[in-house]
């Protein structure tokens, strides 16, 4: 049965928003618990620590759409943009430089240095490429 009332649909969102932060913080307390009877690297070999992090990606590329929009809402028309070929050379440099700084600290080594250089570079190149999408998405149905 769907519910056509928009009040009880926001009900039901609000509802649904408490039960997750109850849950996201009962998950907290059981890493935290964890974490002071086990020893703080015990953290995350627990898989709920995967639940967490998992949880906290999800939800922010879910948000994208909503910062995007409050974003257009006040970015100035006029204001020039980065292109994507410049994001993906900042995303890249981004991996460089963590890399490096991960190859030249204490005890780093060059497996480690590529492994958090191209880890990082990914995720920026991602998120990047999720905004321009949807903006270029946005623009096609504004058109």
């Amino acid at each position: 049965m769907k519910i056509k009332d928009e009040r009880l649909t926001l009900q039901g969102l609000k509802n649904i928003r408490i039960a997750f932060g109850f849950q996201t913080l009962c998950i907290l307390g059981i890493l935290v618990y964890d974490g002071i009877v086990k020893g703080i690297t015990h953290i995350t070999d627990n898989p709920l620590w995967l639940v967490v992090i998992g949880t906290g990606v999800i939800l922010a590329f879910l948000n994208l759409r909503i910062s995007l929009d409050v974003e257009e809402t006040k970015k100035n028309k006029n204001k020039r943009e980065a292109s994507y070929v410049q994001k993906i050379i900042l995303a890249l440099a981004i991996g460089v430089i963590f890399g490096l700084i991960t190859y030249l600290s204490p005890g780093g080594t060059l497996e480690q240095a590529l492994i958090i250089g191209g880890v990082l570079s990914a995720c920026f190149l991602l998120s990047y490429s999720v905004v321009h999408y949807l903006r270029k998405q946005r623009s096609e149905d504004d058109d």
